[in-house]
């Protein structure tokens, strides 16, 4: 009896010991996610798909998958984004309307980059080392992938994205379950190289940059022209990340923070890679999950501003000012005109034309006060030969002349400057509209670029190896412009040189600039030109003699002014000062 109880315990501690052999615990999954495995031959399959790292200590000895490395798809109207069940992880974005120099559809996102997600936790659990199970639907609003993976140990992770119709939004969520602890925050590597999109390498190297915004309301952001690399340690919590590039961005945005970041952009000199961007930061694992979103599109203001706080920010607009007047004003206008007509040349010569009805008023009044000064010519130029090398007298008695005539040396110029925020604003604008990509009109093939007519066999410095038929017209046109006007001015001496200078220069600076911008100011100098000789006939000379003349008689026993005693007594102070050197 000894005997036999003493066989069947050995016989129940082998077959124990044989099942828990070749069965240990944990190999059947949970049945939501990953089926039984069969047999061996199964069991090989998923062995051969799957890294084994000792260090990490994670996929075959934790997580397993059904499924091989495979690539799924979502796609809409405007992109297509391909993820990997490896690391569950995005790996190509295709925008469907858009297409690079060399007419391929622009991506964003590509193989030469990475995405990489890492639970920080007392053993670090790298989810590239995972092949993930995946569910894929599809409904009239929404496509959307889940992809799922379950532990021995019961830890299961499950990370959802999903692409609405008509949007460059991609939601992304990490959902942990109630096995994982201690686990604070999901590390995210984006390394982006990004590629060239434009055929102006040089401006769009120059335009490229990361953008940074936090949750105090603050925009920064890497330099776009350094030529070395940069890298920027964040301790501010981020509301989002932007990898922007002159007409596209490619960005994460957290619907709580993003923390410890850092940031880090790499000059390329390369024919394919614009520049090398790492982005690493920290996401807050809260409630064992994680939501944020990806945004892969243009710099189109009309979009932009509708993604998160301050994103508009991705289309540079110029400083606090300019960008305020472009974004109120001047888009608006421009976003008007495109119902009218998909033609964007005519879009800006109607943007001209309406811009010019509108200050047309500032304009007349310029041109008025120009026209008295130019009647008082003679009596300056007198003043100034009678003070030949003595230029505060001459200065003195000028000003009395204003004074006693009642003309303004500054009527000419106020009305002037009132315009430059246009002028300025335009300058920002036009070269960063992605409405004009593509675009050609007249000669000009692409009006966010040069327009060249002639391709030089060498590069002059400073002005390129081609020429643009607008940036031309646009320096003639401001030759004739100054010309015209200095008719009607007093200007003399170094100034009335400078007027000629400037136009020179800039038909070097220029050269290489948006032809949509030299046009811009092409149309606006023939605009200044017309104004000038339609004013011409309007303005009646007599009639301004008569008012100079009535003024200087009712101002004959008028007392100084307090401002021009001020300027009267500091250049006599000057002249004291000039004595008592010279001595």
């Amino acid at each position: 009896m000894d005997n036999n109880r003493f066989i069947g315990f050995t016989l129940i501690m082998l077959l124990i010991l044989t099942y828990y052999t070749f069965f240990p615990p944990g190999q059947i999954q949970d049945s939501e996610n990953i089926s039984e495995v069969n047999n061996q031959e199964q069991k090989e399959e998923i062995t051969e798909n799957i890294k084994f790292d000792d260090k990490r200590n994670t996929i075959n000895e934790e997580f397993l998958g059904k499924g091989i490395e495979e690539v799924v798809s979502l796609e809409n109207d405007l992109l297509k984004v391909d993820f990997n069940t490896k690391g569950a992880k995005i790996t190509n974005v295709t925008l469907s309307d858009y297409y690079d120099y060399e007419n391929n559809n622009v991506k964003l996102h590509n193989s030469s980059s990475n995405i990489n997600l890492k639970i920080l936790s007392a053993n670090n659990l790298n989810l590239d080392d995972i092949i993930f199970d995946k569910i894929q639907s599809r409904s009239t609003e929404k496509n959307k992938v889940t992809f799922s993976a379950s532990s021995k140990d019961g830890r299961k992770i499950t990370i959802q994205y999903e692409l609405e119709e008509d949007s460059y939004i991609i939601e992304s969520k990490i959902l942990l379950n109630d096995y994982f602890l201690d686990n604070e925050n999901i590390l995210f590597t984006w390394v982006n190289n990004v590629i060239h999109q434009e055929s102006n390498t040089t401006n769009e190297k120059n335009q490229t940059r990361i953008n940074f915004f936090n949750n105090d309301g603050d925009f920064d952001y890497t330099s776009a022209t350094s030529t070395g690399t940069e890298e920027i340690k964040v301790e501010d919590k981020l509301k989002w990340i932007s990898n922007k590039q002159q007409f596209f961005s490619s960005a994460i945005l957290s619907l709580n923070s993003f923390n410890n970041s850092n940031l880090k952009s790499e000059y390329i000199e390369d024919e394919v890679t614009n520049k090398r961007f790492t982005i690493q930061t920290e996401i807050p694992i809260e409630n064992n999950s994680v939501s944020y979103k990806y945004y892969f599109g243009p710099n189109k203001y009309s979009i932009l501003k509708d993604i998160e706080n301050e994103f508009h920010n991705n289309l540079y607009l110029g400083w606090i000012g300019v960008g305020g007047f472009n974004r109120y004003i001047i888009v608006p206008i421009f976003n008007f005109l495109e119902n009218i007509t998909s033609n964007y040349g005519l879009i800006i010569l109607f943007m001209v034309f309406l811009i010019r009805i509108v200050v047309t008023p500032l304009t007349y009044k310029s041109h008025l006060s120009m026209a008295k000064m130019k009647t008082l010519n003679p009596e300056i130029q007198s003043i100034r030969n009678k003070h030949e090398g003595d230029m505060q007298k001459s200065q003195a008695e000028i000003m009395e002349l204003y004074t006693k005539t009642g003309v303004s040396p500054l009527g000419g110029c106020l009305p002037i400057l009132f315009q430059l925020p246009i002028l300025v604003s335009v300058f920002y604008f036009l070269p960063n509209a992605i409405e004009l990509r593509g675009k050609s009109f007249l000669w000009a093939s692409d009006l966010s670029n040069y327009d060249s007519i002639l391709s030089l066999p060498f590069n002059i410095p400073f002005y390129g190896d081609h020429v643009s038929l607008f940036t031309i017209l646009m320096t003639v046109s401001t030759i004739l412009i100054n010309k015209a006007n200095s008719q009607m001015q007093t200007m003399e001496g170094p100034m009335k040189t400078f007027q000629y200078i400037l136009p020179i220069m800039f038909l070097f600076i220029f050269n290489n600039f948006s032809s949509g911008l030299t046009y811009y100011y092409f149309l606006s100098n023939v605009a200044s030109y017309a104004q000038i000789f339609v004013f011409k006939k309007f303005v009646d000379e007599e009639k301004i003699k008569k008012e100079i003349e009535f003024n200087r008689k009712q101002n004959v026993n008028s007392k100084k002014s307090s401002f021009q005693l001020r300027i009267e007594e500091a250049m006599k102070a000057r002249q004291n000062t000039n004595k008592k050197k010279n001595k």
